[in-house]
């Protein structure tokens, strides 16, 4: 059973790396939405010093939609407060004199052309922490007014339900991220918002471009969208694992409707043989910001054991929770104790 765990500031601190892997973390993510080479590196050699055959997840980006890079401001958006939404193209066009606007203008990191023409209602931001209500469509960018307000700045996560993804590729991002990977010899290779097995194709054929007789890593599908999930089936031909990436699956459908994608895709996985299932984020939520764990967080990972699945990704509760060796050595116990019914 892995027991993944994500790095982050939490993990830069060697003594609590040491203390989750001895706790039951076997596998490490690096998250290459956040953090840098140089970064991981270093953690990654710490790592192999206390357990030498730690298994590594580099964990690609994919269509993650996000603030740009681009944006230069840090914005406190109001309730009820009206916005712009704009790609990247439209918002370099006009940055100027964003500031002569009368309302804020918020640049996200696609096509202004791939946000303009879709007809959505909602885009949240930060795991539907912020959410805004979409308005009309008026100089080529999004009017939307602010339901649930917060601050913005660069690189923040946002979904928008049903975004045409179909021209999106590989990026320059998440090349270099496989480059490293392969260069360090890692596991597995994990890519987010797969939505078909020409995705998977295509991060595999870069993979053969510049394998160059290195450790060839397995590859996980992360599903996210109903779209992924509605071809869970033809992802999983080309994958040595499927990962539910429930993070951003609820603000992508909703929360209401994540138990029963969750059951769509797990009863298909579980008749793939040799198919790793991973449950990813959500896990032990209370115990990351210092709780203790409720009985429904107990009860899915008991229920998700009996249906199953291979494995756990701790996120947040790693990375950046108040209590990241507790919380894996709950997690562990948990495994331990209903593995065996």
């Amino acid at each position: 059973m892995y027991i993944i765990g994500t790095v982050g500031p939490n993990i830069s601190d060697k003594s609590v790396l040491k203390g989750i892997i001895q706790s039951g973390v076997n596998v490490l993510r690096f998250n290459f939405s956040h953090g840098n080479e140089q970064e991981f590196a270093g953690i990654l050699k710490n790592a192999r010093e206390i357990k030498e055959d730690i298994a590594v997840i580099v964990d690609l980006s994919g269509s993650k939609v996000r603030i740009s890079d681009n944006f230069e401001y840090i914005y406190k958006i109001y309730d009820n407060e009206e916005i712009y939404f704009c790609g990247e193209d439209k918002y370099e066009k006009i940055k100027t004199n964003v500031g002569n606007f009368k309302n804020k203008v918020i640049p996200l990191n696609i096509k202004n052309r791939i946000l303009y023409e879709g007809n959505h209602n909602r885009i949240s931001i930060k795991d539907d922490t912020m959410i805004f209500k979409v308005k009309i469509k008026e100089n080529e960018m999004i009017k939307a007014v602010t339901i649930k307000g917060g601050i913005v700045r660069k690189g923040k996560g946002c979904n928008i339900k049903d975004l045409n993804r179909d021209s999106f590729s590989l990026n320059e991002k998440d090349k270099k991220a496989i480059i490293w990977g392969l260069n360090h010899e890692i596991d597995i290779i994990c890519y987010s918002f797969v939505e078909n097995e020409k995705n998977i194709k295509e991060v595999k054929e870069f993979i053969d471009s510049n394998v160059n007789g290195k450790h060839r890593p397995r590859i996980w599908a992360k599903l996210e969208t109903v779209k992924g999930i509605n071809n869970t089936d033809a992802i999983l031909k080309e994958v040595d694992g499927i990962v539910i990436g429930r993070g951003d699956l609820i603000p992508e459908t909703s929360i209401e409707d994540t138990p029963i994608y969750e059951e769509k895709i797990i009863s298909k996985v579980i008749k793939s043989e040799k198919k790793d299932l991973i449950i990813a984020t959500h896990i032990l939520n209370n115990m990351k910001i210092g709780k203790m764990p409720s009985i429904s967080e107990v009860e899915s990972v008991y229920g998700f054991i009996k249906l199953g699945v291979t494995g756990f990704l701790l996120a947040g509760e790693t990375s950046i929770g108040k209590a990241p060796i507790k919380t894996v050595q709950f997690l562990k116990s948990l495994i331990d104790k209903y593995k065996i019914f």
